[in-house]
């Protein structure tokens, strides 16, 4: 009889300890039973070089209800990189990737009496993390006459997009199109042919001559002859014209009125939001 109440009593105990495999830190002390606790580093992110990448391991859990403590670590980067975390205890935390590539960053979660094993957050950083194609004419290739500006015998259609690999949390985008040749400098002084602003960023598919002004919230800005919308190439001889798609975050200023970037000048004024962005060129005629 002693021996059977005995067999019930450890049975008893090793259920209340989630004994069998259950994860739990158990002792003879039936009251030091505990569940370790589980950490979670967040999703994997597509981020561009040079921009604050925040970890947040708000998703970690304790099943015993413990407070946790939280501890970041780079468990590897791209050679060369200067990957460091601006806190490694907190449970946001966030580092600035300097050079294209993988970067993982591992979490672990301690409740005061053990530690989690090691999640990984998988941190893809590029200089051009955006992807974008199109159709009427191949990257560096030739615009073809339609696009180009009616003064040249155009029909100043805008180019068909497809934008792709949109980074984590974009909410908007932005299309610079302008022309560095010639009276046109190089940089700020870059001649504008095209500006869309507050594009949603639902809108992946952009058609040739498509309309996005029926797209809410998005405006146009003007091009360098002062008039508003797409411009096409309007140049008597070979003119290099580069068309940039910006991914915007949610912080990005909601822009009014009637803008006046080129790509310079929108990077400079835009840095901090930029999550990714793709350049397209074209030459013409």
């Amino acid at each position: 009889m002693k021996a059977l109440l005995c067999s019930g009593l450890i049975a008893l105990v090793l259920v209340g300890c989630g004994g069998g495999g259950s994860g739990r830190d158990c002792s003879a002390n039936v009251n030091a039973c505990n569940a370790t606790p589980v950490a979670d580093a967040g999703a994997q992110q597509n981020v561009l070089v040079g921009t604050t990448v925040t970890l947040d391991s708000g998703k970690s859990s304790d099943a015993d209800g413990n407070p946790l403590t939280y501890s970041w670590s780079v468990v590897s980067a791209p050679p060369g990189a200067q990957a460091i975390l601006a806190t490694s205890t907190a449970k946001v935390a966030t580092f600035i990737p300097d050079s294209a590539g993988i970067y993982l960053i591992g979490l672990t979660v301690n409740d005061g009496k053990v530690s989690s094993p090691v999640a990984i957050a998988t941190i893809n950083a590029s200089n051009t993390n955006l992807s974008l194609a199109q159709t009427s004419y191949a990257d560096g290739g030739s615009i073809p006459l339609r696009q180009a500006a009616t003064g040249v015998g155009g029909s100043n259609l805008s180019t068909p997009l497809s934008i792709g690999n949109v980074p984590t949390a974009t909410k908007r985008f932005a299309i610079v199109m302008d022309d560095e040749t010639g009276s046109c400098q190089p940089g700020l002084g870059a001649c504008r042919h095209w500006g869309v602003f507050n594009l949603p960023v639902a809108k992946i598919l952009i058609t040739e001559g498509e309309n996005l002004l029926l797209q809410q919230g998005t405006i146009y800005g003007s091009n360098y002859t002062g008039s508003v919308g797409y411009l096409g190439p309007n140049s008597a001889s070979g003119h290099t014209y580069k068309l940039t798609v910006y991914a915007l975050s949610a912080e990005m200023p909601f822009l009014t009125g009637v803008p006046e970037y080129n790509r310079a000048r929108f990077e400079v004024d835009f840095k901090p939001y930029i999550l990714g962005k793709a350049t397209l060129t074209g030459v013409y005629p």
